[in-house]
């Protein structure tokens, strides 16, 4: 009796490894993933910006102009632009392993094996980490520009990539 004639063989889907089930774990290509980038990047910069320029200004009003207050808007956007990246993105990483630009792109966010990738581990290697590290003033800027240059290495991942453990791999 072959799989299609018993009811309760698993069925042709479920015999698959993880990678198979994505197109053979085929990696995103850098304009798949710069155009992800760049969705997430235009989403997070319009719901940022007049949060950042409320803060800036409120804290120029208090505080004055100079080092210090500068720093405090630099460290105190950061962490609002960690809770704004979560608010905005946290239901679909969770759910999906996807931002919403790798969701209009057709790629996702996968362990080196291919597996799913628990959230919070996801949220933490792949991102908290780097955004940590970019609220820290004048070192913040150089992670993220080694983060993004690294991605013309062979296997296409950036420096987040390499921290959690995954790849980007096309749905379709």
């Amino acid at each position: 009796m072959s799989n299609y004639e018993n009811p309760y063989a698993p069925s042709l889907g479920d015999s698959l490894l993880p990678d198979e089930q994505y197109n053979n774990g085929q990696l995103a290509t850098l304009s798949e993933r710069f155009a992800g980038a760049l969705i997430d990047g235009i989403i997070g910069l319009a719901a940022g910006f007049p949060i950042g320029m409320a803060l800036g200004l409120g804290v120029g009003a208090v505080l004055g102009e100079g080092l210090v207050p500068n720093l405090v808007v630099q460290v105190l956007g950061g962490l609002v632009g960690i809770g704004l990246f979560l608010a905005i993105q946290g239901y679909f990483l969770a759910t999906r392993s996807q931002t919403i630009g790798k969701m209009a792109l057709g790629t996702k966010i996968v362990r080196d094996n291919g597996e799913t990738i628990p959230f919070g581990e996801l949220y933490t290697k792949r991102y908290l980490i780097l955004q940590l590290v970019s609220i820290v003033p004048f070192v913040g800027g150089f992670a993220g520009l080694i983060d993004a240059l690294l991605i013309f290495r062979s296997n296409r991942k950036c420096l987040h990539d390499d921290l959690a453990g995954t790849k980007v791999i096309k749905l379709r």
